[in-house]
């Protein structure tokens, strides 16, 4: 084997990867998986805990840590089942063939100091071939980021597509009267605050590379588009027009945002660039146009109108401009977000006093309700389609955000935060 070294930053820590090379004839035929079906067959893995060196209480329980994560995130996909450790010990000293596993996960850890190296790779059980396996060098504290990576590189091993375990989120966490923009980790781990505007801030969207959010901020009192450059932190102010500046939606192109403005007296939907500048308006007067958001390949733009009285979804083809109603199920239909794949639109719909997730065709047709318990809004895409966040109140008056699989199925918390979190985003999986 020949090793490769390749340095990865990821904000303030770094840490080195090293590749180790294999036979092309070792990688299996990628599986195309649907975790909304319902004869789903979870692919069976076994995660013990890692070999540690030097073998203390403390690194065993650190090599053990870095195991659950990464079993954590295989089950967070969806359509693994993780052979429990206390089954066979959590030892990798056991004969597998008792149990009925696909793949087998092998790992060792060493620690001096405050630096580790990991050392992970997969098998597949069926012909004890290795088909995946890398070296991290590291702290300490990226222990959870090492086992998100393998995470990735063992879903894009199985299916051939990138997962969600790279991918953050951005959201608003309200306290004491403020709302902020924070962000996370996919999993709700590591909350980091990325605005200090003490005021109230809405709408974060991460750009399709993931290295900007846009967001409106009442900083100066009035309604302004801002950007953060999350690499840098650097924050920069993007449109400053005489009313509202609000709603940004990034295109595929990461160049150019579909905006709500209000400069002209009626709330419009504009495209502009990244100083700020109009390149395009698409829509003119009759009712309030806002909450826009592109189709993956950027030809029609799904937003939300009361042009026809209550605020219902319309799909724009761009080219033309001519706008067409979807939906028509129920008297408030807002937020729309299309999906990835292209397929699907979800959206915030009020059924019978509360506040629901839905999801349709963007070609219009009959909706489907994803959620029923509390009110639950703000519906996000994951990276890969399959999932869905949103915030909800059935835990409580504070909001909660919560994800679900893209049938409405496995709905489960996944962060409660401060005095609640609102309007989240989805950010792309960064490698």
């Amino acid at each position: 084997m020949k090793d490769k070294n390749i340095y990865k930053k990821t904000f303030s820590w770094i840490f080195c990867l090293v590749f180790l090379v294999f036979s092309p004839s070792l990688v299996e035929a990628k599986l195309y998986i649907d975790i909304t079906s319902p004869y789903l067959q979870k692919i069976p893995i076994a995660v013990p805990y890692l070999n540690v060196t030097p073998n203390t209480f403390e690194n065993d329980l650190l090599g053990r840590k870095i195991s659950k994560v990464l079993s954590d995130d295989l089950i967070f996909h969806g359509f693994f089942s993780v052979l429990d450790p206390a089954v066979y010990g959590g030892r990798l000293n056991v004969d597998w063939s008792k149990f009925r596993l696909d793949y087998l996960v092998k790992g060792s850890m060493e620690k001096r100091g405050d630096s580790l190296t990991a050392e992970l790779r997969l098998f597949d059980m069926s012909t004890g071939a290795m088909i995946q396996g890398r070296r991290y060098n590291g702290k300490v504290k990226d222990c959870r980021m090492i086992a998100h990576r393998f995470c990735d590189l063992i879903v894009m091993a199985i299916t051939g597509k990138h997962g969600v375990s790279l991918s953050k989120i951005t959201f608003v966490a309200k306290k004491d009267g403020l709302k902020e923009v924070h962000t996370s980790d996919f999993d709700g781990f590591n909350v980091r605050r990325e605005t200090f505007d003490k005021g109230i801030t809405v709408s974060p969207r991460y750009s399709p590379n993931g290295r900007y959010i846009a967001y409106t901020s009442y900083r100066t009192g009035k309604p302004f588009l801002y950007v953060k450059d999350t690499k840098t932190g650097k924050i920069f102010r993007l449109a400053a027009y005489s009313g509202l500046n609000i709603a940004p939606a990034w295109h595929p192109d990461n160049q150019r945002l579909a905006v709500t403005l209000s400069k002209d007296g009626n709330p419009d939907i504009y495209i502009i660039d990244l100083k700020g500048r109009i390149k395009t308006r698409l829509t003119r007067g009759r009712g309030i146009n806002v909450s826009p958001t592109w189709s993956p390949d950027g030809k029609r733009l799904a937003f939300v109108s009361d042009r026809s009285g209550g605020p219902q979804i319309y799909v724009m083809d761009i080219r033309t401009k001519s706008a067409k109603r979807i939906t028509y199920k129920g008297t408030y239909n807002t937020d729309p977000q299309w999906s990835p794949s292209g397929d699907r639109i979800v959206y915030t719909g009020r059924d019978e006093g509360q506040f629901q997730v839905f999801s349709i065709s963007p070609e219009g047709g009959g909706p489907i309700q994803l959620t029923c318990s509390g009110n639950n809004e703000n519906p996000s895409w994951s990276p890969d389609g399959r999932q869905i966040l949103f915030s909800s109140t059935r835990m409580g008056p504070k909001k909660a955000l919560f994800v679900m699989y893209a049938n409405g199925r496995g709905q489960r918390m996944l962060l409660r935060y401060s005095d609640g979190v609102e309007i989240a985003n989805w950010g792309p999986n960064r490698l």
